[in-house]
């Protein structure tokens, strides 16, 4: 190769080389940008509503986001796991919370007031609402306000202690009257919009998007953990749940919990007075899933599905009958697969991709024993389904299998299966012999072939002989 070729390969080279590190150098900086993590509350607010805040927590602070922002469009909800989330919240000293009341129209009543001043900088969109924290019970008229003194100091109490750790709760004068924020809100049943929420302290900022809350966040510090933001123009990426977080929040709607607990129970007793079926096996499934819903603890309910399925199985496949507990076994184990979520945060944290592939990888093999089981359900109903053909064995081969004398029983092999047969002589082992007759489970066989069956004339037939002419 010639000098100037040389240089030219290695002009071309080094050419190549700089635009690789080119492309590897442009995506990390874009990837050392910030970026925040948006979550978004906008429902009623229960334990899968605990369980979804704390995974969004976890891949806050293992994804190395900036910020955490909640959007919040919610009625209220349970006391408890809204107590849950507020400690999740506080818990999380390097991941800053930050809490927006939007898009114009939502509203954040009763819970999701407490949570919304829990955060560790709050804003409101224009036309948006918070405030009524008075707790209700549903009672037989619908929900009725609790005024029960202690009751009432235990959640002004609760609101005050985390309005004053962020920095929030002060003195409000009111039509005369004089009070701290906290108890407007649940003795009065305060409600206040963006302006007025801000004016009273109960929010820092009003921002219509959440990329202008971010832009006004940035460079403030947190009053409790803080933390300085550094959010202005970070990348917004929204959070997506497990399937464990989805289907409880499914099963945690009270409509739906009641009609399972009902729709099981009456299973169980349909198949107990009707056994044959699978309804009991389902009703046990569909009651199960109903007590998660109602409040029971999920994981030793996931572990006895995971168990109840394995013993299913192996009924199954022990006594095969027409596949209902080999398909409920199934059923029962996928479903205690989703829930038992061995990944999800605080123990363990992955990203939420590799937690979809461990659930596929888990649910895989049950899928495809489920799809055999089914396959020979259905060659074993064919089978059932199909007309008895015994005739049709007559003419066909078999194989002796231990030497039989004439006249005596023994065993002979018919198409991969066991036969009673008496031979009309001496058969060695292995020796072919033909079909002769089938008296019930027995076989008539010998080594010559069996004489042809008289073929039936045809009416075409039949009608060429009546009409032909006889001979004169």
């Amino acid at each position: 190769m010639s000098p100037g070729a040389t240089r030219r390969a290695r002009v071309g080279l080094a050419a190549v080389f700089l635009m690789v590190a080119v492309a590897a150098i442009v995506p990390a900086a874009r990837a050392q940008g910030p970026r925040v993590l948006l979550a978004e509350i906008s429902d009623a607010i229960d334990r899968a509503t605990t369980d979804y805040v704390s995974e969004a927590i976890a891949e806050a602070g293992a994804g190395g986001y900036s910020a955490l922002v909640i959007r919040f469009d919610t009625p209220g909800g349970e006391l408890d796991a809204t107590l849950a989330i507020a400690r999740l919240m506080d818990n999380a000293k390097a991941v800053p919370i930050l809490g927006w009341v939007g898009p114009v129209g939502a509203h954040a009543f009763s819970a999701g007031t407490i949570l919304l001043v829990s955060t560790d900088l709050a804003a409101m969109a224009p036309g948006t609402t918070i405030g009524s924290v008075q707790p209700v019970v549903l009672g037989p008229g619908g929900f009725e306000p609790v005024t029960d003194e202690k009751i009432m100091n235990a959640v002004i109490g609760v609101l005050h202690e985390q309005m004053v750790l962020h920095g929030r709760d002060r003195n409000v004068t009111i039509g005369g009257q004089t009070m701290p924020l906290s108890e407007w809100f649940v003795r009065e049943n305060l409600n206040l919009n963006a302006t007025q929420a801000q004016s009273y302290g109960a929010t820092e900022l009003v921002a219509s998007t959440v990329s202008a809350f971010l832009l006004q966040a940035d460079g403030r510090t947190t009053a409790y953990k803080g933390l300085t933001l550094d959010v202005a123009g970070a990348e917004v990426v929204t959070f997506s749940a497990s399937a464990r977080v989805g289907l409880l929040s499914i099963l945690s709607d009270p409509l739906i919990s009641s009609l399972l607990l009902i729709l099981g129970i009456y299973l169980i007793i349909f198949g107990l007075s009707a056994p044959g079926h699978g309804a009991e096996i389902a009703g046990i499934i569909v009651l199960l899933l109903a007590l998660i819903g109602l409040g029971f603890s999920v994981d030793p309910i996931a572990l006895f599905l995971i168990a109840l399925g394995i013993v299913l199985i192996i009924i199954e496949l022990k006594a095969p009958g027409f596949g209902a507990f080999g398909v409920g076994g199934i059923v029962a184990i996928a479903i205690g697969a989703i829930f038992l979520a061995p990944l999800r945060p605080p123990r363990f944290y992955v990203s939420p991709d590799y937690q979809l592939l461990f659930l596929i990888s888990l649910l895989i093999p049950t899928a495809a024993l489920g799809a055999f089981l089914l396959f020979a359900l259905y060659k074993v109903l064919e089978i059932r389904r199909r007309t008895p053909t015994v005739g049709v064995m007559v003419g066909e081969t078999a194989t002796a299998v231990d030497p039989i004398k004439a006249g005596e029983r023994g065993y002979v092999m018919y198409h991969g299966e066991l036969w009673q047969a008496i031979p009309a002589e001496d058969l060695a082992p292995e020796q072919k012999v033909y079909i002769h007759a089938v008296d019930g489970i027995v076989l008539r066989v010998s080594t010559g072939r069996p004489p042809a069956p008289a073929r039936r004339p045809s009416p075409v037939g039949l009608l060429r002989r009546l009409f032909r002419r006889k001979p004169a």
